[in-house]
């Protein structure tokens, strides 16, 4: 079913580039243009660093130092912390693209991998104010607002994740030893020395050493980056085919365009909210939903980066739905609280 589904999409993609080829390049080059000016200088020497940081571990001593600190906030191993931060202030894929990273480094677990990827997934600052803000936000909300709109849903929303990732690890650590014990087998007897137990810590990948920052790893670094980059292109291109398709289908309903385009790429999603004749305060709401959820091409994107990890879609869809909703909620609660 899936096969047939995913050859019709094509049929149709091809079918469209045949009938309509100025269409189809005017697509194509927003896509690129979008890639090129906007994601290409932004997130490449991110990627770069972020590789050569992860496989060098430079930084992997800072992070211990901080993590009695850091935990207070949020409750997370050392090694997650940089991906928790670079996701929310460099800007999406960069979050999952370190955590992959740090899966095959042998550093985090999959769950773990899994389970920040959905938290660190997020849009940056700059492109919330310049492109959000300058767009919809600024007739109705201040700066902080956006932020608040669009960080504390997949914050809080982590935060019970991550509870209950590591609850799910002590109760399987908890249910090892007992059954360990039922065994007989006495702790510090000879027997007990030589039988490994199977808990999470033994399972889980060891952490690698920290490796000599040479041009090994540079030349590697920035091999990734470009690697990355060029991926990213590929789906903004077909997300922007995608959502010319849709936004030349006669709808009667401006809203449900809005939600299609949106539900398939974020910025083309805004870019027609900000055009379309609803009311300021439901622009508001749609994008604050639009840029929670990701987009069909930030799901696809993410599942490039994630590849060998244990990567779950349905879990990563689920988090993002619920995001969009809460972004909506909120969102409408600021507004309701600053009305008069």
């Amino acid at each position: 079913m899936k096969n047939k589904i995913l050859s019709l999409l094509f049929a149709v993609f091809i079918l469209y580039c045949l009938l309509f080829p100025l269409r189809t390049a005017n697509a194509v080059f927003d896509g690129l243009a979008l890639w090129y000016n906007s994601i290409l200088p932004t997130l490449l020497p991110f990627c770069i660093f972020s590789n050569i940081i992860v496989q060098s571990g430079v930084y992997d001593r800072f992070f211990e130092l901080i993590s009695p600190v850091f935990q207070r906030i949020y409750p997370v191993r050392s090694p997650l912390i940089y991906p928790l931060i670079a996701g929310f202030l460099f800007g999406f894929p960069l979050g999952s693209m370190i955590c992959a990273e740090l899966y095959r480094a042998g550093k985090i677990s999959s769950k773990e991998a899994e389970t920040i990827s959905c938290i660190s997934n997020n849009f940056g600052p700059a492109f919330l104010y310049n492109y959000l803000y300058r767009n919809i936000f600024r007739e109705i909300l201040p700066p902080a607002a956006v932020f608040a709109a669009c960080y504390l849903p997949p914050l809080l929303i982590g935060r019970i994740a991550v509870f209950f990732l590591y609850q799910n690890k002590k109760s399987r650590i908890t249910n090892v030893k007992r059954n360990f014990f039922s065994c007989g087998v006495k702790v510090g007897s000879r027997s007990g020395k030589s039988r490994k137990t199977e808990t999470p810590e033994n399972t889980t990948r060891k952490p690698a050493s920290e490796s000599p920052l040479n041009i090994k790893i540079l030349d590697a670094g920035i091999m990734n980056g470009f690697s990355t980059m060029i991926r990213l292109a590929g789906y903004i291109i077909l997300s922007a085919l995608l959502a010319d398709v849709i936004l030349h289908i006669p709808f009667q309903s401006t809203i449900v365009k809005i939600l299609c385009i949106g539900a398939i790429e974020v910025t083309n999603g805004i870019r027609q909210t900000g055009r379309s004749s609803c009311s300021v305060i439901i622009q508001t709401l749609l994008s604050a939903g639009i840029v929670n959820f990701g987009g069909i091409s930030g799901l696809l994107q993410t599942y490039s980066m994630m590849k060998g990890t244990g990567f779950s879609l349905h879990r990563y869809l689920l988090f993002k739905v619920l995001c969009s909703i809460s972004g909506i909620i909120l969102t409408y609660a600021i507004i309701m609280l600053r009305m008069p």
